[in-house]
């Protein structure tokens, strides 16, 4: 699997997958995984405020800050969106897909992510 950050590299070959991939996902009905029902808990405030706001949300591709690839297809598996929300937080949602959420969680707006591990994706 290829792996994409935005602070590293997007591949611009992959630009209009992630739009068609996003456009795929608008059209779908939101689901959620295994994993992501048992760590929404602990990981969201308002968990139904937080559901109320994503149940009506329309995914931009200009939100996706990484995203994972296929090595032999280039087919976009998997994308990680950055959603403003409210007092400074943003929601993250990692979306298969199927349009399932594979993880939420809230992180502040103004994080940088000073702690990417920029060696695990890959780089143009």
């Amino acid at each position: 699997m290829l792996r994409y950050h935005k602070q590293v590299y997007f591949d611009p070959k992959d630009i209009i997958s992630l739009q068609t991939f996003t456009e795929r996902l608008n059209a779908l009905k939101w689901g959620y995984t295994e994993h992501c029902l048992n760590h929404i808990q602990s990981r969201a405030i308002d968990l139904e405020g937080v559901l109320r706001f994503i149940k009506g949300l329309k995914l931009t591709t200009e939100a996706i800050f990484e995203y994972y690839a296929d090595e032999k297809s280039r087919d976009i598996i998997k994308a990680c969106y950055r959603i403003p929300y409210m007092n400074g937080l943003d929601i993250i949602l990692v979306m298969n897909d199927e349009k399932e959420i594979v993880t939420i969680y809230l992180n502040l707006s103004e994080d940088l992510h000073y702690t990417l591990r920029r060696e695990q994706y890959i780089n143009g």
